[in-house]
């Protein structure tokens, strides 16, 4: 520690001890990412057809949801929005290259495994398009999801070399055939299950969600409401042959997934 502390903001650890530097460096990293990410988010909304009003209102209610202060201290969840947001802002300049911002995020945290039906979902589109099962999209779809995921079982791989080799008797964990330590810490020690978090000691913690999931769930019905004769049209139009125009389906599901990205972020 000593000789990485030396690396450390050196001219603080004339004021404060190595520790401190730690967790003032993140401290300031995460704000520095917080900013960086509300900016990008607006870029982002822009690119996927949204007014100039509303893609600021998505980035202001990106600072000012109430689960925030996670974004702000020595946590992940900044840099993990970081990476998410870089890779939908290169997805929507028609760049394959995003999934690597997709495997960084996963690395950050297991979440970004669900950022995998992106890459599906491109690969699936484009196949529909051409009308052809095309062997050149299959080989990239698996090459560009198993780099995705890869981070996730990295990760529990050496957990499980950490804590289950080298002749310990290990956690309960280990005797699981894939060796994937979340379900077991989730359920063991933080109590999570189907309603296992629906106790009365967790009501200042939904009255703290509540703002925010009332006004995703509002946003989610006004947008269903306004594109939903859109979808119908689109149905009523195109045959299962003609898919010319898809990139107009593809604008309104993106519309969505912006909405999924705030309901994420809250």
């Amino acid at each position: 520690n000593s000789r990485t502390s030396k690396c450390v903001l050196p001219a603080l650890q004339l004021l404060m001890s190595y520790s401190s530097c730690v967790v003032l460096t993140s401290i300031l990293l995460n704000n520095s990412l917080f900013y960086i990410n509300s900016i990008m988010l607006y870029k982002l909304s822009r690119m996927i057809g949204l007014s100039d009003t509303k893609s600021y209102q998505a980035a202001l209610l990106y600072t000012l949801n109430p689960a925030s202060i996670f974004l702000s201290v020595g946590y992940t969840e900044s840099l993990f929005s970081f990476f998410v947001i870089l890779g939908l802002l290169i997805r929507e300049q028609d760049s394959q290259l995003y999934f690597i911002c997709f495997a960084l995020a996963t690395g950050v945290r297991s979440n970004g495994l669900s950022l995998v039906f992106f890459i599906l979902y491109d690969h699936i589109l484009t196949m529909i398009k051409s009308g052809n099962i095309l062997i050149v999209n299959l080989v990239c779809m698996v090459i560009q999801t198993c780099i995705s995921i890869a981070p996730f079982f990295w990760f529990q791989s050496h957990l499980y070399k950490l804590y289950c080799n080298d002749g310990n008797n290990g956690s309960a964990w280990c005797e699981n055939e894939l060796g994937i330590s979340y379900g077991y810490i989730q359920t063991e020690y933080w109590g999570v299950g189907l309603f296992k978090y629906w106790e009365p000691k967790q009501i200042p913690n939904f009255l703290l969600a509540a703002p925010m999931f009332t006004l995703v769930i509002a946003i989610l019905i006004n947008w269903a409401t306004e594109h939903i004769k859109n979808f119908k049209d689109l149905r009523a139009t195109y045959t299962h042959t003609d898919y010319s125009n898809i990139s107009f389906l593809k604008h309104h599901v993106c519309n969505f997934q912006l909405a999924g990205i705030c309901t994420w972020v809250a």
